[in-house]
């Protein structure tokens, strides 16, 4: 209202203006008075205007707008700093962290975990040959595995193992590695076969990983064609005169024995490098011993060879040496037969086998004393079956 009464004053005042100016000098030239006029009231015009306006604002008050009715929502910034915020952890349940296990972490006393294996799964071997699985180990578990645990054959194809193995004569701490040996022996019919080994801790209980159902084996492949008798010769059934004979003998056993030598002392006094079938025959008259292995399938044109002779420094050596074979529990049938003597000398012997060449049958052997009842024994030098 006030900048409506300004504005008016200012047209009254410009019309008493232009009213009261007019020329004097009738002679005079006419000049247009009106720019002067309009000059100096657009002047005050916008002086006044200026003026007025100032005044106008100065003189308002801004009166603050209402807030924005909002939905109300979460206080982002407080939850971000709950989530970051640990959870407080009671005083008396607070535990050292490195010491603390969580259950999937705790270890059982006795576990094992696998490392490595030589002889590896489907490896080919000929029938009967002798040779040495291994395993490396490490101790998972929280105990110490003492000289008193063992390596025990569990299931599947034995290959002449032990039933028990010493796991190691020294001890060995979790976090520590073994290596596990078993001599095993290749079965003398082709097939594949494989044989299941599991730990057993001093006081009598399997284990072995941390799936309780797990075992370690060895996986073979026996493929036809050489027969190493000598390699094979415990997984035959030994018998004398007194009943069945452990496998290996002593030589002292006085029911008769068997065991292989890989250094043999010939009658002549030397010794070799292969490996030999040692026969010691019950010290009684016409006392012998006889081994029976397990059925074999013959090589076609297979030949049977070895090198027979008696024990070093045996005069009273007189033994009559029989190669035979069975088939299912037919009666023996001979082979072959040699006389050996202590003479300083030895017998090479090559006797063709083709006529039973692809047939499944029982190798028999059979050392027998010729009358003397302190005949000794007689090697076996290397014997094999072979094409």
């Amino acid at each position: 209202m006030k900048t409506r009464h300004w504005i008016g004053l200012i047209i009254l005042l410009m019309a008493f203006l232009l009213g009261a100016c007019k020329p004097t000098d009738p002679m005079a030239k006419p000049t247009d008075q009106l720019d002067d006029i309009r000059t100096v009231a657009a002047r005050t015009i916008e002086a006044l205007t200026t003026q007025m306006m100032q005044t106008s604002e100065s003189g308002q008050t801004e009166t603050p707008l209402p807030p924005l009715e909002t939905e109300t929502g979460p206080n982002f910034t407080e939850e971000a700093t709950e989530e970051l915020s640990p959870t407080p952890i009671p005083s008396d349940e607070v535990t050292d962290p490195a010491t603390e296990l969580t259950p999937t972490d705790e270890k059982p006393c006795d576990r094992a975990f696998f490392l490595g294996e030589t002889v590896y799964d489907g490896s080919q071997l000929y029938p009967g040959t002798v040779f040495e699985k291994t395993w490396t180990l490490r101790n998972e578990g929280s105990c110490t595995w003492t000289p008193d645990y063992s390596v025990v054959f569990i299931s599947g194809d034995s290959m002449s193992a032990p039933a028990v193995v010493q796991l190691s004569d020294k001890e060995v701490k979790p976090g520590e590695t073994v290596v596990v040996k078993m001599p095993l022996v290749a079965p003398t019919i082709g097939g594949r076969y494989r044989g299941n080994f599991k730990l057993r801790n001093a006081a009598g209980v399997l284990f072995a990983f941390k799936n309780p159902e797990q075992t370690f084996w060895a996986d073979i492949e026996v493929v036809e064609g050489v027969i190493h008798l000598a390699g094979a010769y415990c997984s035959a059934q030994w018998r004398s005169g007194a009943g069945d004979l452990p496998c290996p003998s002593q030589p002292s056993d006085a029911k008769g024995y068997v065991y292989a030598d890989n250094a043999p002392v010939l009658e002549t006094g030397g010794t070799d490098d292969e490996l030999a079938l040692w026969l010691g025959v019950q010290p009684v008259t016409d006392g012998y011993i006889m081994g029976t292995y397990p059925a074999m399938t013959i090589p076609n044109n297979a030949q049977f060879t070895t090198v027979l002779g008696c024990g070093h420094n045996l005069p009273d050596c007189r033994i009559k040496f029989v190669l035979a074979y069975q088939v299912g529990d037919e009666p023996i049938q001979q082979l072959g037969s040699w006389d050996e003597d202590y003479d300083g000398a030895f017998q090479k012997i090559s006797l063709d086998l083709s006529h039973l060449g692809g047939r499944t049958v029982k190798i028999v052997l059979i050392a027998r004393a010729m009358g003397f009842p302190e005949s000794g024994r007689i090697h076996l030098l290397e014997p094999v079956i072979k094409p």
